[in-house]
């Protein structure tokens, strides 16, 4: 049988120093937010993107910061080759994989009645929901030896309601959102009790990233609905980061911890 750990401190418990984590999706405000946030307590991090310029961007604005090695990857975490690449880079440069934050995603947006399958169905769920799979598998496969490991997935706050075609429709995506909930609980099954913690992180609709791309009055309907009046932040998601990746979530797997602004409560 496990113990728990032995910190009394809160601080302490937080603090990851020589630890390493990896992010995928790893470029944009969203992954900006997580890698911070797991840089301040002690984490190196790893970020992977298709766009390995972009991650490499990132990485150096994380690298001027914070007293941590950073590491940017260029994958596809739909293809199982360039995710099996991607870890084959850690295992040779890094001591350890402590925490993962599974965050890589696209969208498509269209009626529900004209999404084409392969580019709007096909390549979302590829992306989305067996890029997870796949990145959590290898990750299992260096966590499970160790005895310890912190996966995050990242849901969504779609994942939980469905959108009125006022608000736009974007079904694979929150398809494959839901999913991940699904996906996380199972394997917080099989892997929690081998020292492998699985949790899933929702954020709400935030002021950044995909929703660049929507105009401003569908926005501004949006920011309505939501409880607090307003989108969220990026830098809001830092301590659910924080809080899921160190022992402060110690006796936390199988959960999905929602970050909406009290989006999914009305």
């Amino acid at each position: 049988m496990q113990s728990g750990p032995t910190h009394t401190s809160l601080l302490e418990m937080m603090r990851m120093e020589g630890c390493t984590a990896l992010i995928t999706g790893g470029h944009g405000a969203i992954a900006a937010a997580a890698a911070e946030a797991l840089a301040e307590i002690g984490c190196n991090v790893v970020l992977a993107a298709r766009r390995q310029e972009q991650c490499q961007q990132l990485a150096n604005e994380v690298d001027s910061k914070y007293p941590v090695r950073v590491r940017a990857v260029g994958a596809d975490v739909s293809d199982e080759k360039q995710v099996k690449a991607l870890f084959a880079v850690i295992r040779d440069e890094f001591e350890s994989l402590d925490v993962v934050v599974n965050s890589a995603a696209t969208f498509w947006s269209a009626p529900a009645e004209d999404v084409p399958i392969e580019r709007g169905w096909r390549r979302v769920i590829d992306v989305n929901l067996t890029g997870t799979f796949l990145v959590c598998q290898e990750a299992a496969r260096i966590m499970l030896p160790q005895g310890r490991g912190s996966i995050i997935n990242m849901s969504s706050s779609g994942a939980l309601m469905s959108y009125m075609p006022e608000a736009g429709s974007t079904i694979s995506y929150t398809t494959s959102k839901g999913a991940i909930v699904n996906l996380t609980r199972d394997l917080a099954a099989q892997w929690s009790g081998r020292g492998v913690r699985v949790n899933a992180l929702a954020p709400g609709i935030m002021a950044a990233g995909m929703m660049d791309t929507v105009p401003a009055e569908r926005r501004d309907y949006m920011a309505a609905r939501i409880p607090m009046g307003r989108l969220g932040e990026p830098h809001e998601l830092k301590g659910a980061v924080a809080y899921l990746a160190s022992p402060l979530s110690s006796y936390v797997t199988g959960a999905l911890l929602v970050v909406d602004g009290g989006q999914t409560i009305v």
